[in-house]
């Protein structure tokens, strides 16, 4: 599978785990000149900005271990634009970061609220 069609085809599972567990689907594939942010969604009061790693397996290091610092303060950044771009304060506006982490072999997916 091609690694595009690999992350479209895991955003989809995340995406479908998520809205199963309450949460509602704001916007896919936020892109600015910072980053991408995956998924946005709501969980109530909070706004959530989801990353997705899918993996064909964990050879050599475990979907959640590949996400990177530098990675985490893109999205954090991303994020703000998101915000203020929406007029929204992200000092008054309850926000998180999620990560859903998919491994194709063996078939595994975890969601880890609040992940940085």
């Amino acid at each position: 599978m091609l690694r595009q069609q690999q992350g479209n085809a895991g955003e989809e599972l995340a995406l479908d785990y998520l809205s199963q567990r309450g949460l509602t689907l704001v916007e896919r594939n936020f892109r600015c000149d910072i980053g991408e942010i995956d998924i946005i969604m709501r969980d109530a009061e909070h706004w959530v900005f989801v990353e997705v790693k899918c993996r064909n397996n964990e050879d050599f290091a475990t979907v959640v271990e590949q996400i990177t610092s530098a990675q985490c303060q893109r999205i954090r950044r991303s994020a703000q634009f998101y915000l203020l771009s929406h007029k929204l304060d992200e000092h008054q506006t309850p926000m998180r970061f999620d990560v859903v982490a998919i491994c194709q072999h063996p078939e595994q997916l975890h969601w880890l609220p609040d992940a940085f």
